[in-house]
Parts: structure tokens; sequence; C-alpha cells
């Protein structure tokens, strides 16, 4: 090089010397243009080819770009399916972050030995087809390690040109290298969910990585049921309640999962099937999965025969394997590792049915109550209210803490549709106006508002706003032959396995309109325990299922137009079932229900 310079004039040399600091700028501050130029990696067929971002790599490397540009921490927390390539771009973005810059140390941990040799494995190959122009010094590469820097042992030549001093170290999850480590700038987690005691080991990591805009933490793994670190760490992006930003690919990103027909007719065949409708014993028309695939999704026939395919030779005709390995929907992934309470099969048609409602907020004027639209209110409606239409507000209250349960009121119609929720954080007190508000707007609806702890609150604030039609729990007396009634729905251990478990067959039966994506969501996360109680999965949450399981007692009620409202009676403060009949509910007989409202 240097004789090659010397017949160069200063401008050319110059002009050299410009066209190299580009050429090496660009390799430290274009990643994508780096991995695509100079790594390389085996493919399916042990063959060794340039790595090109797929699809999916290509939509992770946009995320993180994003960021960069606008200044933000890079945590990632990815939910992936089978055969995406994110652990490579993952392994392939470290590595060009760690060997071109000074003082890097990054590590990778996965959850078993092999997983770890074949990560690091990955390092090593990218570092041995570089090109030796940009192939930084290397110290030396082991089994846990790949060290850049000045390989000699003469400390006035390594002072001269000591390297880089940047590091790759791997490790699997339970070892001693997975401990309090030093300062971490890359980190790239693998499988997070087969980890054997991840909070143990996610506490030290996390502490190690400064939060600077140029560190880089990759959260990735495939899914192993609901309720785990894995899942509770991913739900909590999902909900804002982290710094992650939450990452899901379903399968039908990747081109390549798509299965050509041999023949025109073989098509035809395919489509016919797809699009066959049949009805069921209420006469409503049923569809294919395929075909609400296709509708939701926008897929393909090509993709649908792919899907097709898999399900048959790869998932031995399982479509809940198909689910966990190639997921649609993160719920599909989030198969429950425990003891699902609903029909998982059920739940899966429910969610082809989602849709969004148009989310506000109601304000009242007067003695009436308007609809504001506002993409960040706490209320969703599906079906605004109709007249004469007789609705009912099954209603969970909670303690109203920013980082605690949620409040929720699902309102239902005489068919049994929900037709709009309110969900949010908001002191017990403050729901009670919110749901005298609801109440109001959906022509005086039937409130049922659980009793027990926060919810005295709800109901005495409603209680003092007077609003009148608001369920009242019967209950026998054996002792005094009477029936007393008690404001609110009393949860409790006769009540509630009688309450989940009606809901369990209606949902079953598909019985109930549900389109709200987050009902669906912890319909899927509530289990039965190993004591045979039901309750969210761990880290989950169960207000919608528990503000559903209330209302669908409400419209088993059969109020409606024939319904007489429970009034005060003024001569003794307390309240009475006007014209009410002579029936003993077999779900109260006899619970001794101690709660009462202060007047």
């Amino acid at each position: 090089m240097r004789c090659y310079m010397s017949t160069l004039t200063e401008q050319e040399q110059a002009k050299l010397q410009l066209k190299q600091q580009l050429f090496f700028k660009k390799i430290k501050n274009d990643k994508r243009w780096y991995i695509e130029n100079f790594l390389y990696i085996r493919d399916k067929h042990s063959q060794l080819i340039p790595l090109e971002l797929n699809s999916a790599q290509q939509i992770f490397d946009e995320k993180i770009t994003e960021c960069e540009r606008e200044g933000k921490l890079k945590r990632f927390i990815v939910l992936k399916a089978r055969q995406m390539g994110l652990s490579t771009y993952t392994e392939a973005r470290i590595f060009a972050n760690t060997s071109t810059n000074k003082f890097v140390n990054s590590l990778i941990i996965a959850h078993e030995d092999k997983a770890t040799q074949h990560l690091f494995n990955m390092s090593k190959l990218f570092y041995e087809e570089l090109p030796d122009a940009i192939r930084p010094m290397k110290k030396y590469s082991n089994e846990k390690a790949l060290v850049f820097e000045n390989p000699t042992n003469d400390e006035i030549e390594k002072k001269k040109n000591p390297g880089l001093r940047s590091r790759i170290t791997v490790a699997t999850a339970g070892t001693a290298e997975t401990g309090r480590s030093p300062t971490i700038h890359n980190l790239h987690i693998s499988e997070l969910a087969f980890f054997p005691d991840p909070e143990r080991s996610m506490t030290a990591l996390l502490q190690s990585v400064p939060d600077t805009p140029e560190s880089l933490i990759v959260i990735e793994s495939t899914a192993n049921g609901v309720g785990d670190y894995f899942h509770r760490m991913w739900m909590q992006a999902v909900r804002g309640e982290n710094d992650f930003i939450p990452i899901f690919l379903p399968w039908f990103t990747d081109p390549t999962y798509s299965k050509p027909f041999t023949t025109d007719g073989e098509r035809q065949q395919f489509i016919d099937e797809v699009n066959m409708v049949s009805e069921d014993a209420n006469g409503n028309i049923i569809h294919t999965d395929e075909y609400l695939l296709k509708e939701k999704f926008g897929l393909t026939y090509e993709q649908l025969n792919w899907r097709k395919y898999t399900i048959a030779n790869k998932c031995n005709g399982d479509l809940d394997i198909f689910h966990q390995e190639y997921p649609s929907t993160p719920e599909e992934a989030f198969i429950a590792s425990g003891r699902p309470k609903f029909s998982t099969t059920a739940l899966k048609k429910y969610e082809k049915l989602v849709k969004p409602g148009v989310r506000g907020y109601l304000v009242e004027h007067g003695r009436s109550v308007k609809f504001v639209e506002d993409p960040k209110g706490y209320v969703e409606i599906w079906d605004y209210p109709k007249k004469g239409e007789f609705y009912s507000v099954g209603a969970d209250v909670a303690e109203g803490l920013a980082h605690g349960d949620y409040s929720c009121g699902l309102v239902g119609d005489s068919k049994f549709n929900i037709v709009a929720m309110w969900h949010g954080h908001i002191d017990p007190d403050l729901f009670g106006d919110e749901l005298y508000k609801l109440g109001v707007f959906y022509n005086y609806a039937y409130l049922g508002i659980e009793n027990n702890n926060h919810g005295l609150t709800t109901l005495k604030r409603l209680q003092d706003r007077e609003y009148w039609n608001i369920y009242f729990q019967k209950t026998y007396d054996r002792i005094t032959d009477q029936i007393t009634s008690k404001m609110g729905w009393n949860t409790n251990v006769k009540t509630k396995p009688l309450m989940i478990d009606k809901l369990a067959e209606f949902i079953r039966e598909l019985y109930l309109g549900i389109y709200s994506d987050l009902v669906i969501s912890e319909c899927f996360t509530y289990v039965i325990n190993d004591n045979g109680t039901t309750d969210a999965q761990q880290g989950c949450h169960d207000d919608t299922v528990m503000a559903l399981g209330i209302l669908l007692q409400l419209l088993l009620e059969g109020k409606g137009e024939n319904y007489a409202p429970e009034v005060p009676d003024e001569r003794c403060g307390r309240r009475r079932i006007r014209n009410a009949p002579e029936i003993i509910d077999p779900l109260f007989e006899g619970e001794d229900i101690t709660h009462e409202i202060a007047e």
C-alpha cells in the first residue's frame, strides 16, 4: 500500500484517504450495510452464503434504527415463531457493533449449552470470513470469548497499537457467568422462557447494562406457556409498564411460508374448501378457520396451503402445536402451560371475530350523558344504545393504584352481546361516577357491581347519586325463613365457582358476543390452580373475566320489559323488591352475605 501511495500525487492521496475514512465511517455507522456486505452464515443446505436480511430481520432492523434516530433506549423483547432468523440477526448486530468500536463489552446468554455454542459459532464464523482490511486484531477465541485486542506480548508494541479491546462473551443460563457482571454494552438473551431461574439471572444482568442510547438489550424467546417470567415481562411491555418494546412477528411475515399448487384444479378445489360455509343450530353462518384467517390477515391461498401442509406433516395434525410453533397472534404463542379454564378452541374462534370499538369518554349534560370520541378514552363502544333495549352492566372494582389491577365495567344487551367496556385505573368512588354515566347512557342499565372490598365504596357512590337500577343479591335465611337482599354481587367460595362454570359453558358454546381483544386475552390466561380454584395466571389480570362473569349472571336473570326495578323503601331506609316473585335463586340459597352499604 505504501509503495502504491508513493506513486500517487498529493491530491490523489488525499482523495484516497478521504474515501477510506468514509468507508470506515460507513462500516461503523451503517450496521445493515456492514451485515449484508461482509457477514456470512451457513444456510439450511450447509452452504456458506452472505447474510441478506429476510422480511422479519428487516422489520427488527428498522425498529432498532428508529430508536437510534430518535435517541431512545434500545430495549426489545421479541416473541418469535420458528425459523425467523431473529437470533441470527441479533448476533450479527452485536458482532457489527463490537468488532468496529473500542471498549465494547457484549454478552450472549442462551438457555442451554448447545444453543450457547451455536450462537457463539455464528460470531466466530462472522470473524473468520471478514475481509483482511476490516478484520480487527484478535487476542484469542475460545469456547466462551472472542476478544478483539492486539495478541502481542510486547508491551511497547501493545501500547502503541492495543487494538479495539472489545469482546464478545457467551454463557449458559444458570452458570456463574450469568451472575454479577461488569458493564455490558450489548446483551442478547436467547430463549428466556426456558431459563432455569430467569428472575434471578435477569435481576443481575439488567443492572449491568447502562441506560445509554448506545447500549442494546435484546430478549428473544419462543413461548413456553402462560404466566412464566418471560410471559409476565412480555405482558408488561405490551401494557407499557416497562421500557422494553414488544415485537411479535407472525408466521406469515416470512414470504417463504407459502406453498404453490401443482395444478389450477387443485387450487380451485382448495379455494372452494376455504370458502365453504355452514350454519349452526341458531342459523348463524359459520366460516372455515382458513377463511377467517384470510379475511383478518389478508393471507393468500398459497400461504393457507402451506399452513395446511405444515399442520399435517410437521405438527402431527395438531392445530395447537402449529399455533405454538407458528403463531398468528401472541395469544396463540402463549398456549397455557397450566390448565386453562375456558375452551381455547372457542377462544381462538372468538379471537378471529375481534374488532376495534370506538374509544372515548362519557360526559354528563344535565340529566343526560353524551359520548365524546377520544382514542385515549377509557370507554370502548361496539354498539351504541338502542331505544327500547334493556342493558346490563357487570363491574369489577379495583383499588385504583397506577400499577395495580384495573377496574372494569362490561355492558351487555339482551342478546348476550358485549356492546361497551369501561377499563382503566381509577379510585373506587370515582369509578362509581363512571358507572353512573355508563348506566345512564345505556338506558339506565341494570348495574351489577362486586361488593367485595373496594366495591362497597363504588356502590355507596351510586347510592348517593340515587342510581336506582342496581343488582341486589338475594339470600335465603334458614333461621328466620326470610329472603333478604344485599346491594351488589358478592364473590365468595360458593358464588365464584358457579359463576365461572356458567361463564365457561357460555364461552365454550359461543353463546356470548365478545369482540374485545382484551377480554379474550384475559380469558386465555385464566387457569385452574392445583387446588381446583380458578384465577388469572401469575402476572396476568382477570378484571374483564370477573366483570363478564357478573354480567352473565345479570343477563341470565332475564330482566327486560317485565322487570320491576328494586327501589328504596322510604319507611325503613332499606331497599325492597317491588312485585318480586317468590323465587329463590339456588346460587345464593343458604349463603350468608354480611356486607352492608352504609346509608
